[in-house]
């Protein structure tokens, strides 16, 4: 059944720990590219007492508790938390680097506006007078794209929209919108999470999760821990990669076919014979699967042959508590059709709302009375309204206000996206740093960063129970900067738009009574874990399923597997200057990056290695160069998310291209919900 971990993990392994942690230099960047005290801008040593406070990391898709040592009041290096559910002593690439980033030179050090084709310095006093009257102007043609769905700044941001008159609230992409999405067609509804620790098999449907799922410094640990415990955990996708090293089986299965593997597995199972008659939907969910999904076309759909799968299905019904985890390699792009069918399998597998299992938990408490809430505000879709304000079939809205978000450079679509914004009539960038959306801003309000503002984090997406974090600042700002629920509720009041807030700090502080947590013990490093979970009344057929749509083979495309690499950044963060030494030799050529395709489709396509290719999608193209290999499945191509940074600082921009630009968004039937995982490439000489 598929290869199994030994016969391959000399081969991915090396290439893991070396991407962490093999000091390769740029040699096109110089000594630019040199963690060293050349650097003018690091702070020079300082001696005093040495301490680890707690603060939390939001670098990537999640939020997780780290320790931050300070030497004399100044943080100096991070490390996991140990005493954090979703650290367990693990930290990400980008939490290893979040010190450096404190001084990084891609910082915006005080308010900007924009002056012809460049910027010039406000005072907080201006920017605030400026965006209170722009919000008065705008009246209810007011929209908002937050980074950050964990957070209260969000809620304060999506207050101050909701109480100008619109509902224009928008959460970057993400999969707890489809999640929420596919719970809610078997008649649930909460925030969904996995309770992987007390799995005892995990089947990894295209699931990332040392890369792109879930939490990923949990997950690390997880795994580790599980080890001890005899868990098996098998992924399922189309290369060979952090998460396949790790697991005890890899399963090739073709990109984009995941979620029909899923289909498969219950289509067995369903036919096993155990009466399920009196299950709620039972009888036109097994109906369905059973019609819709014969072994044989699974097989042929998914590359996954009948024999593995109808192994599978065995491994998961002896099992005690199997969990099956669902997702697109690179984190984003499923419709919710696909989330529903492994939904729909941990629901056969009697896992939903199980120990073990996928666990439901209560939405986050509304403190913020006149802000949406979590679930209507998944609902929006930003990538179907960004085409729609571009391709003119939605009015730009007057005033754009983004934090902790960078739609300029990470979105499907990306170039009807980038056209929105320049579409609308006065864009607010609140970035720590100068990212793409912020260069396109007419106004830049730089947040205060990570360490230097109270922070909190709401249970992000894949908790496998309800939590909340609250981070104190550890120190004081570096810049002229402001953190960014300060700087809403005083621009709140100066438009007449009372939010019920002061400061932020009293924001947090209602939401953490209306938990029952205590703001102090969680300021001082314990966060909010809560035991209860909402009751449901879950059916199979609640929603009727349909076929999950695949684009066809047409032997001139090849299958895209965008892959995450937080080492080089994520949708929110570019390449860190320090982690410019974890790019290895075989990941870039140059100021080229490589995608990979095994020997047999470069054959067909007649590249080889290192040669420049161009990738061509109804949404865009990007270049590369090509490198060979063989853990990658036929006629597909795998391509890193992260580079093609066009703003930042030397360190990132002009590296590689934006794989983003090829993401091809499409409306699901039925929900209307925009899915991209499947997208499909062709590649050329360039």
């Amino acid at each position: 059944m598929g290869i199994d971990r030994r016969s391959f993990i000399s081969l991915v392994a090396g290439g893991v720990a070396g991407s962490l942690f093999t000091p390769v230099v740029w040699k096109s960047l110089d000594d630019v590219s040199i963690w060293t005290q050349n650097w003018p801008w690091i702070p020079r040593l300082q001696y005093g007492e040495e301490l680890k406070v707690p603060a939390l990391c939001k670098l990537g898709s999640d939020a997780y508790g780290i320790k931050v040592k300070t030497v004399a009041g100044r943080p100096v290096a991070a490390e996991g938390n140990p005493d954090h559910l979703l650290s367990m002593g693990g930290i990400c690439p980008l939490g290893a680097a979040s010190v450096h980033l404190l001084y990084s030179p891609s910082r915006v050090r005080n308010p900007k506006l924009k002056d012809g084709s460049s910027f010039k310095d406000i005072s907080w006093e201006e920017a605030e007078d400026l965006l209170a009257g722009k919000i008065k102007e705008a009246g209810a043609n007011v929209a908002m794209i937050s980074g950050d769905e964990t957070g209260s700044v969000t809620d304060v941001l999506a207050g101050l929209v909701g109480k100008a008159g619109s509902d224009k609230t928008f959460l970057m992409p993400g999969e707890s919108a489809a999640a929420s999405a596919a719970l809610a067609m078997i008649g649930g509804d909460g925030q969904v999470g996995y309770d992987i620790e007390n799995a005892n098999y995990v089947l990894l449907l295209g699931a990332d999760a040392m890369g792109s799922w879930g939490n990923v410094a949990r997950n690390g640990s997880a795994f580790a821990a599980s080890r001890e415990k005899g868990v098996k955990f098998v992924y399922a996708g189309p290369a060979q990669n952090g998460t396949s090293a790790v697991a005890d089986i890899w399963v090739p299965c073709a990109p984009g076919t995941e979620a029909v593997l899923a289909m498969g597995l219950a289509a067995v199972i369903s036919a096993g014979g155990r009466d399920r008659s009196a299950w709620p939907g039972y009888a036109e969910f097994a109906k369905f699967v059973q019609g819709a999904y014969p072994l044989e076309k699974v097989s042929e759909i998914t590359s996954v042959s009948a024999e593995v799968i109808k192994g599978l299905a065995q491994e998961l019904v002896r099992a005690g508590r199997p969990l099956v985890l669902t997702s697109a390699g690179a984190g984003q792009g499923l419709g919710a059709f696909e989330m529903a069918a492994g939904m729909c399998l941990n629901l056969l597998l009697e896992q939903v709302n199980a120990v073990g299992g996928v666990r439901i938990l209560p939405w986050s408490p509304k403190v913020v009375e006149s802000a949406p809430d979590k679930k209507a505000m998944l609902a929006s879709d930003l990538a179907a309204y960004l085409t729609a304000v571009a391709d003119g079939g939605a009015e730009a809205p007057a005033l754009l206000m983004v934090y902790g978000a960078n739609p300029a450079y990470a979105m499907p679509n990306l170039a009807k996206a980038q056209a929105a914004i320049d579409k609308a009539g006065f864009v607010v960038s609140f970035s720590s740093f100068m990212d793409e959306t912020a260069a396109m801003a007419d106004l830049i309000m730089p947040d205060s960063y990570a360490f230097e503002r109270l922070d909190d984090a709401y249970s992000p997406y894949g908790s496998g129970q309800p939590n909340y974090t609250v981070a104190a600042a550890i120190i004081k700002p570096v810049y002229d900067t402001k953190p960014t629920g300060d700087a809403l509720l005083a621009v709140a009041a100066k438009a007449e738009l009372e939010l019920g807030f002061e400061t932020f700090e009293d924001v947090v502080k209602a939401k953490a009574e209306a938990l029952g947590a205590d703001f102090d013990s969680m300021v001082e490093g314990s966060p909010w874990v809560g035991e209860e979970f909402p009751a449901q009344d879950l059916a199979f057929w609640a929603t009727p399923l349909q076929e999950i749509p695949v684009a066809a083979k047409d032997g001139k495309s090849l299958a895209l597997a965008a892959a995450v690499q937080l080492k080089v950044g994520s949708a929110k963060m570019a390449i860190p200057p320090f982690n410019t030494n974890a790019i290895r030799f075989d990941e870039m050529l140059g100021k080229d990056m490589y995608v990979l395709m095994n020997g047999a489709t470069a054959k067909n396509l007649g590249v080889k290695k290192d040669d420049a290719v161009k990738l061509s999608a109804a949404a865009g193209e990007c270049k590369a160069r090509v490198r060979i290999f063989e853990g990658v499945m036929n006629d597909t191509v795998v391509a890193p998310l992260g580079f093609g940074h066009s703003a930042w600082d030397d360190f990132s921009r002009g590296k590689g291209d934006n794989v983003y630009k090829l993401l091809t968004a499409e409306a699901e039937a039925e929900t209307g919900l925009s899915r991209y995982a499947a997208t499909r490439v062709t590649v050329s000489k360039a």
